[in-house]
């Protein structure tokens, strides 16, 4: 039996779809087992939001090298996308699978094997290496997605390429087929993901995304409900809603479905407990939504929302269609409506042209919100966006001062929020695994706060 072992890297989305690969591969026959063991096959699902994002990616590419040579190593996610050339370039990778020929992976990689269990010449499906490199721009980039669309996926080797050539029909890069992914389960989750959305068309001046997961495409509604379905019948009782975009969910089907037709739908499913968004726009958060919210008890008061920057001319140079007065009111309408939500947001730092200034007004808007979990990042260069094109990047020490400022900040804000808890009783949906350091039971509550207590196992 063929052994597998699955690395991710990134986003809720990712996760889901290494669950949606893991379960096409172990369907056909394959065994998964820990990626601290040798494999016969890694399947890294990579990241490219950042530069350490890209990086991690390639040191477990080398570190599932050196664990076992003889394993197949397949890259697959939206580092593969962005720079499958340079991935290529990394010794030991066998295959490259970009996004749109990820619902087919389980079927490359067996497409791989012959009948005495010995391994062919492996495989890549590589970019569009004429209209790709290194040093690619805004423009050019969005010239190859469309490109990219039209044309046929051909798997030619890696380590020799010869006149050797397998076709195969054309995918567009935002089909349907994207969804063919399908899962049951959430292995190792109590909670599980379910991917509702892809795609993203906002173009933040920063992110990279779009350009890697192409245009909004949304779930066909059915197809939701028969995967929820699914989920709770395996014994699921929350399910967490994930898009890269997820707030734009119906924008591509003319108003047939909205993603309030979504959170409806679920939240009147026998047998669901909880249902969470992952993360939404504060532009995109109506009086409908917050109304459904406040009057759906199944749906969790827990909005991730993320802000960026609280400064308004950074938010302009961001590209981010909001201004901190207009976030902060917001959240004072989901306020005013629901009983103590919580807030939780991902914040950059050292964006091109940020001052002092700049800063201070993030970390007091910070302060003003309260939130309860805050996630800091340092801006990273991504050629091909506007930001890489900006001249007044910031220095990278004045970049690791302003985190380390901000993340003690965010951890007096969260303890600040989670205080108000104390002494009160909450609903914990508990972890499978007891906490490593004190051993007792742990799991969260619906507002996103992180419970242990004592109890015998469930």
């Amino acid at each position: 039996m063929k052994t597998c072992a699955f690395i991710t890297l990134g986003c809720k989305v990712n996760q889901y779809e290494t669950q949606a690969i893991r379960e096409s591969l172990t369907a056909r026959g394959f065994m998964e087992i820990s990626p601290d063991h040798a494999a016969d096959f890694y399947i890294i699902n990579t990241c490219t939001i950042t530069s350490v994002s890209d990086e991690k990616s390639r040191q477990y590419i080398r570190k599932v090298r050196r664990k076992n040579p003889d394993a197949t190593v397949v890259v697959t996610g939206c580092y593969a996308d962005a720079n499958g050339d340079m991935i290529k370039k990394i010794e030991g990778v066998d295959y490259v699978i970009t996004k749109k020929d990820e619902p087919h992976i389980a079927e490359i990689i067996c497409g791989s094997e012959i009948h005495d269990n010995h391994i062919k010449e492996p495989f890549v499906l590589p970019l569009n290496d004429s209209n790709c490199n290194e040093d690619f721009t805004h423009v050019n980039l969005m010239s190859v997605r469309q490109k990219e669309k039209d044309r046929l996926a051909v798997i030619a080797p890696v380590k020799e390429r010869d006149n050797r050539r397998v076709k195969r029909p054309a995918l567009k890069h935002n089909s349907s087929s994207i969804y063919n992914l399908k899962i049951s389960r959430f292995e190792g989750h109590t909670r599980a993901f379910l991917k509702i959305e892809d795609g993203c068309d906002v173009y933040c001046s920063y992110c990279i995304i779009p350009y890697v997961r192409g245009e909004i495409n949304s779930r066909e509604l059915g197809e939701i409900e028969d995967e929820a379905r699914r989920l709770i019948n395996n014994g699921y009782k929350e399910i967490v809603l994930t898009g890269i975009h997820l707030g734009a969910y119906g924008r591509d089907t003319q108003g047939n479905h909205r993603l309030l037709d979504v959170i409806h739908m679920l939240s009147n499913l026998s047998g669901l407990e909880r249902l969470r968004l992952s993360s939404i726009e504060v532009n995109e958060i109506t009086n409908d939504l917050i109304d459904l919210v406040a009057h759906t008890k199944k749906v969790c008061p827990h909005f991730h929302i993320p802000l960026q920057s609280g400064d308004d001319f950074i938010l302009k140079r961001m590209n981010r269609k909001y201004t901190a007065s207009q976030y902060v009111e917001v959240l004072d309408n989901i306020r005013s409506k629901i009983d103590v939500p919580s807030f939780t947001t991902d914040v950059m730092v050292g964006f091109p042209g940020e001052k002092d200034v700049h800063f201070e007004n993030t970390v007091e808007l910070c302060k003003k919100v309260g939130f309860s979990r805050m996630h800091i990042f340092s801006f990273s260069v991504r050629e091909g966006t506007l930001a890489a094109k900006m001249h007044d990047h910031c220095q990278p020490q004045i970049i690791k001062q302003r985190k380390a400022v901000l993340e003690a900040a965010a951890n007096n804000i969260a303890f600040a929020y989670k205080k108000q808890f104390l002494n009160k009783v909450v609903e914990v949906l508990v972890e499978a695994e007891r906490d490593h350091k004190t051993n007792q039971l742990c799991g969260y509550s619906e507002r996103y706060i992180r419970v242990l207590f004592d109890g015998p196992d469930t």
